[in-house]
């Protein structure tokens, strides 16, 4: 196959797993801090590597800024995303199911932490630490619920893109 059909492979498996990650996150909105969207990231950049997976969570986050608007949570998204990516290569050799779903969880612990960074540039160090101990109650939430999700669906989800991979008979680069 010529590079220019791995290309448009690339772009197709790009576009999918946007729409994956859009249709997860719209699933789940009814309920407050539980989403699917960290463990895909994860399981993504493990199958697909961070060049595939960057362009995929920056997707994701201006999808999401232009379906319910910009604002300063919109920042948030262009560095959280790319952290967990990041973070998730970083592990990308880990076999065990614990190694993400500890992943997953610090990542719902310290995303209210990680959101009121860009607070301190609006109203102060000390408006950033009220934004942050306000939301503690609701990282708790995101913290177990990833840590749930990741527990139950790690494994599945994981062998499903390990054999759509092998067939697709492209390789992606890490």
């Amino acid at each position: 196959m010529s590079e220019r059909g791995l290309s448009i492979r690339r772009l197709i498996y790009i576009a999918v797993m946007t729409a994956i990650l859009e249709a997860a996150k719209i699933s789940l909105n009814a309920i407050a801090n539980v989403e699917l969207i960290t463990l895909l990231v994860i399981i993504f950049t493990k199958q697909f590597g961070w060049r595939m997976s960057l362009p995929v969570v920056i997707l994701f986050a201006f999808i999401e800024c232009t379906y319910w608007g910009f604002g300063t949570w919109s920042i948030v998204y262009f560095y959280m995303w790319p952290l967990l990516v990041f973070l998730a290569h970083l592990c990308r050799h880990a076999e065990s199911v614990w190694t993400y779903a500890a992943l997953s969880a610090a990542f719902g612990l310290t995303f209210g932490a990680f959101c009121s960074v860009l607070t301190v540039f609006i109203g102060g160090f000390k408006a950033a630490i009220s934004f942050w101990i306000a939301g503690i109650p609701y990282d708790l939430v995101h913290c177990a619920a990833n840590f749930i999700i990741c527990v139950l669906l790690y494994v599945p989800l994981n062998r499903a893109l390990e054999i759509m991979k092998r067939k697709s008979g492209i390789s992606f680069p890490e």
